[in-house]
């Protein structure tokens, strides 16, 4: 089913607070591109083993040594047989030592090479685990912007069931359960309470709805409120129009803004219904979907289901900000459906 749509979102009025009417925006996508650099290590110097070099010199000069005696005791053909024999003995001791040496040189060269392996290991578990760190975040809500309107990311099981007792302890309807669970499953990822059902904010936003023209008004019933409204959604899936639209397309906007407490207002359009759904101060709320034959300003020749949802106290103060929209925990991602 495709979707008509068009939201608003409205500071409440207050001391510092200024009505803001959100009539139309366009969206832009912004995609990031994170890298890293891995340096490889140099293969530390490999050196043979003096010892045995010094011992594979000692072995030549004792066979010199031999040589010169048997040479001098040429007369004595005992003595040099005896010299001769001394001779291949020290010889034999030398090729000993070389291989002594060539073995110990081995020696070295494995350690190393087991060592440089891993240390290769080491810093590429490292670099994958810090990769992971960082775009971790960024990757779980980049496809929860990119997923259709029609697939869901079901939230984790305690998320579920915490969120899920809160929405049936004051709903009276599938409805009001719907508004409560896809609100507080987002604000519970923000650190803020979950906000209770409020007759009272849902009487106004029905008598505005039902006027069939689409524009805010925060003066019904006394006004104090905030308010979001939005049109091209049925009733039976309020939770695409709160989930889908207002927090997962508008949130990602706000990335840059966590801990301002008067952030650029430059784009309000493309954040403010994200901003109020998960406002701190916010602990009620009251929605209302009615379908309008003919819907006021707005451009169609259809019938349009118009819905109004307002927040008590109200939220999208300035100066205020900062201790009210905080980061996202990390939550799982929810789309509704």
């Amino acid at each position: 089913m495709r979707y008509s749509l068009a939201l608003g979102a409205l500071c409440a009025a207050g001391a510092l607070a200024n009505n803001v009417d959100k009539r139309s925006y366009v969206t832009d996508w912004t995609v990031v591109t994170l890298t890293t650099t891995i340096t490889e290590y140099p293969t530390p110097t490999v050196y043979e083993n003096v010892a045995a070099q010094e011992a594979t010199a000692a072995a030549s000069s004792s066979a010199a040594a031999a040589a010169a005696a048997a040479e001098s005791s040429s007369s004595a053909a005992a003595a040099a047989a005896a010299a001769s024999a001394s001779a291949e003995a020290s010889s034999s001791a030398a090729a000993a030592a070389a291989a002594a040496a060539e073995a110990s040189t081995s020696s070295v060269v494995t350690p190393v090479v087991e060592t440089t392996a891993a240390a290769t290991t080491a810093a590429a578990v490292a670099t994958s685990a810090a990769e992971e760190v960082a775009t971790s975040w960024t990757s779980a809500w980049t496809s929860a912007w990119t997923s259709s309107w029609s697939s869901t990311v079901a939230p984790s099981t305690t998320l579920a069931t915490s969120t899920s007792s809160s929405a049936s302890s004051t709903a009276t309807n599938a409805y009001q359960s719907a508004v409560l669970y896809n609100h507080n499953v987002h604000r519970s990822n923000h650190s803020a309470s979950s906000v209770e059902w409020s007759s009272d904010l849902e009487s106004s936003a029905y008598t505005l709805a039902a006027k069939c023209v689409y524009e805010h008004d925060t003066s019904i019933d006394g006004g104090g409120y905030g308010q979001n409204i939005g049109y091209g959604v049925e009733a039976s899936e309020i939770g695409v129009m709160i989930t889908n639209l207002m927090y997962n397309d508008e949130m990602g906007y706000y990335t840059d803004l966590y801990g301002e407490a008067d952030p650029d207002m430059t784009y309000f359009d493309n954040w403010g219904h994200f901003s109020q759904i998960v406002w701190a101060a916010t602990t009620h709320v009251g929605c209302a979907t009615v379908t309008c034959d003919s819907l006021g300003n707005v451009d169609a020749s259809e019938a349009l289901p118009f819905t109004v949802c307002n927040y008590s106290p109200a939220g999208n103060y300035e100066g205020e900000y900062a201790t009210n929209v905080k980061r996202p925990l990390g939550q799982a991602v929810y789309v509704a459906s």
